[in-house]
């Protein structure tokens, strides 16, 4: 799979718009892909909803699926209501276990800029992490086969004051597009600051010390 490209155009920040400095522009934003989070725990709860109907309607002679609704009907009237709470108690389980990987998922916004690479993090209370681009130091990505046939894989950006518990040496999982990320940061660590597309905006130069207006000399007077 060859790696993505990227030409640097500026998108319109959808969650981060109001954590951009003033002339900083956005090239990418994006959260995990939900291929990543919500297939094992959604095809799980549709195997238990299977399951669950056929034992209640053994139970309650409901029409159903007849291969799994006879086994349970071999169990004693006493025996399947238990079962019943018991297939229902792990149908509870992994509906908490799609909630926690809905949260995780939505709780984490990755962006690039001009200047910096963000993370926030958080629904009720948010934090903001960033990275200075002059503090980066290298991007690095993994992709297992199945992940190269879905599009996504593991990003990871190393900066040189990171550790292993800050943001400049963590995994980022489930990225969608990893090489198009990993290529849009190494041109931004060429060209700092840059801003391209639609968001350019025009090079202001502030002076620390402005220089002197000087009246140029006036011509001398014809004869």
């Amino acid at each position: 799979m060859a790696r993505g490209t990227s030409n640097l155009t500026a998108i319109s920040p959808k969650h981060l718009g109001r954590y951009l400095a003033q002339g900083e522009v956005l090239y990418v934003e994006t959260r995990a892909t939900k291929l990543f989070y919500f297939p094992g725990p959604i095809v799980v709860l549709l195997i238990m909803l299977v399951i669950d109907y056929s034992a209640a309607a053994a139970r309650y002679k409901w029409p159903a699926f007849p291969a799994l609704s006879a086994q349970f009907a071999k169990l004693p009237g006493t025996d399947l209501h238990y079962v019943l709470y018991f297939l229902g108690l792990i149908t509870f389980l992994v509906l908490i276990w799609l909630l926690v990987r809905y949260v995780r998922w939505i709780r984490t916004v990755y962006a690039v800029s001009n200047h910096r690479i963000l993370i926030k993090r958080g629904i009720a209370s948010r934090d903001v992490d960033d990275i200075p681009m002059n503090q980066v130091r290298g991007v690095d990505v993994h992709q297992t086969i199945g992940q190269r046939l879905l599009g996504y894989g593991t990003v990871r950006v190393t900066s040189e004051f990171g550790t292993d518990r800050s943001i400049g040496n963590e995994d980022w999982l489930g990225i969608p597009k990893p090489f198009q990320v990993q290529r849009t940061i190494e041109t931004v660590m060429q060209s700092p600051g840059m801003p391209t597309g639609p968001f350019l905006q025009p090079t202001t130069v502030v002076y620390a010390n402005p220089p002197q207006y000087q009246q140029p000399p006036s011509a001398p007077p014809s004869k």
